[in-house]
Parts: C-alpha cells; sequence; structure tokens
C-alpha cells in the first residue's frame, strides 16, 4: 500500500566536486542505521552513487534495506518516486544529481521534499553555492505554488576540526548568504573509507568484528561519522 511518510531528498549544486555525491552516501547511511528503508536514484551520467552501491553490495558492506535504480530523465526520476510511493517499498528516496540547467533542476526540485546542497568553506566555493541558492529563489517565480516547494539546506562541507580564524569568519559569512543547517560535515578519512567501502554502520560493524585488535579502535571514527551523519539528517527533516 501507499507509503503516506515517504520523504524524498535531491542533493544539487551547481557544479561537481562540491561533495554532493559523499553527502548522499552519509545521509543514506544515517537512514539505513536508523532502520529505514531507502531506494537511492543514481541521475549523475559518472554514475558514482550507483557504482557504491554495487561495490558495497560487492563488499558485504550494503544492506537489505538499501536498493538502488538509474534514472536518465526527469520524467523517470517520477515514474520511480511513484512506484516506490505505491508499493511502499522505501521510507527515504535519495536523487544525486548532476550539476546541470535549470529547467531539469527545476523538474526534480519539484519532486522533492527536500533539497540539500553541499558548500564547502572557501569563497570560491561560496560563490558556486550561492548560484544554487540563486537558482532556488528564482524558481519561487516559476512555479503556480511557491509555498510547495521544498525546502532548500546548505551543509556546510570539508570543514577542518580544528577550525581557524579564517574559518570562523567564513561560516558567519555562510549564516548570512545561506540556509545553513546546524550541524556541519567535518574532514574526515572515514569519509573517504566509506566511499572506497561501504555503509558507515557496515564498516563500523567489520571493524568491530575483526579478529585484528588494531582495527577496533578505529570503530569510534566510523561511530562519529555516523552520528554526524544523523544530526545532519535529522536537522533536515526537523525543517
Amino acid at each position: 500500500m501507499p507509503n503516506e511518510n515517504l520523504v524524498v531528498i535531491a542533493a544539487m549544486a551547481r557544479k561537481g566536486g562540491s561533495g554532493k555525491t559523499t553527502l548522499s552516501r552519509a545521509l543514506i547511511s544515517a537512514a539505513i542505521a536508523a532502520g529505514r528503508r531507502v531506494m537511492l536514484i543514481d541521475t549523475d551520467s559518472t554514475r558514482v552513487l550507483g557504482a557504491w552501491h554495487t561495490r558495497a553490495q560487492a563488499g558485504g558492506l550494503s544492506s537489505p534495506l538499501l536498493c538502488s535504480a538509474t534514472v536518465e530523465s526527469v520524467a523517470g526520476v517520477e515514474d520511480q518516486i511513484d512506484q516506490v510511493y505505491m508499493a511502499g517499498t522505501a521510507d527515504f528516496i535519495f536523487i544525486d544529481t548532476a550539476g546541470v540547467g535549470a529547467e531539469w533542476s527545476d523538474g526534480i526540485a519539484v519532486l522533492a521534499d527536500h533539497i540539500v546542497t553541499p558548500v564547502m568553506l572557501s569563497t570560491s566555493d561560496f560563490d558556486v553555492g550561492a548560484q544554487t541558492t540563486d537558482w532556488y529563489e528564482k524558481l519561487k517565480s516559476r512555479v503556480d505554488d511557491p509555498s510547495s516547494l521544498p525546502r532548500h539546506h546548505v551543509v556546510l562541507n570539508m570543514v577542518d576540526p580544528k577550525t581557524t580564524r579564517a574559518d570562523a569568519a567564513l561560516i558567519e559569512e555562510a549564516l548570512t548568504r545561506f540556509p545553513v543547517i546546524e550541524t556541519v560535515m567535518m574532514r574526515r578519512n572515514t569519509y573517504k573509507e566509506m566511499d572506497q567501502k561501504g555503509l558507515l554502520h557496515a564498516l563500523a560493524l567489520d571493524k568491530q568484528s575483526d579478529p585484528n585488535p588494531l582495527m577496533r579502535p578505529h570503530v569510534r571514527h566510523v561511530v562519529e561519522a555516523l552520528e554526524e551523519a544523523t544530526d545532519i539528517l535529522n536537522n533536515i527533516l526537523a525543517a
């Protein structure tokens, strides 16, 4: 039966290299760790997110709660969402998008409940992030009912654990320029390992059960990354 509580989250940015796919993987990991069923939809021509799911399955670091689909058009995304909704087979749909033209982005945006944009902590990346924010503001004039649009959230990404004065100034600037959520995404080696291998909670369990006792202290780093991703997801949903 239809899942009236289905949540659709689209990761969108006006250029590649902002950490969009890594953020999607982290949010998917958080949802799966909470026992939620997830469908990931990869619309990027590079197929990076779909390949990650395949790699995680092959390495035993995925989950039966996660499935994926590759879609090449806005109509295909809409059909996939409708199928999942009617069948009630997922609690979350995460859409990884390519940084392409406004018309394509508009079509994805109106299908989502939340739009999330990662922005790295630098002046140049702020200018690129502003392009996405400007696109979203202009979208309000292109739809019949602006109040029906999804909420737009910005996640500050790749933030160094030791914040410098320059970083602190950039964070203050971001708060004035973007709809920034409370939790930032830190620069972590764990996210690189997640990209290579699979879901965060599966990585933690794998390290915990490793016969090499030297691996077990590393569980803490994975758990910290998962807690961070969970906070980001909860911030998005609470908004």
